[in-house]
């Protein structure tokens, strides 16, 4: 179980390095805005998953849960918001 845990973290980890290159090769700030998304995906599930093979079904694993659709659903709120004033910026429409 705990090469399970240490595999979720190491690809939460991968995930991170691959979207931090993402950001300084991608030209556009929408494509940017795309690989952040991305990573907040890819590192929410895994980090809940690592949890859940570390605690099993407890306390502590359900609160990651729950903080983890919050962080979600801001996250993509935010992403939203962001790609529109992007857009506006450029001068087109959503």
């Amino acid at each position: 179980m705990s090469i399970l845990i240490g595999l979720a973290v190491g690809l939460a980890v991968a995930v991170t390095w691959l979207v931090a290159i993402a950001l300084w090769r991608l030209p556009r700030a929408l494509d940017r805005l795309h690989a952040l998304a991305f990573l907040n995906v890819a590192a929410a599930f895994l980090v809940t998953a690592a949890a859940f093979l570390a605690d099993g079904i407890s306390g502590r694993s359900l609160k990651i849960l729950v903080m983890m659709i919050v962080f979600l659903a801001w996250a993509a709120v935010l992403s939203h918001v962001s790609g529109r004033a992007l857009l506006m910026r450029e001068g087109r429409s959503a």
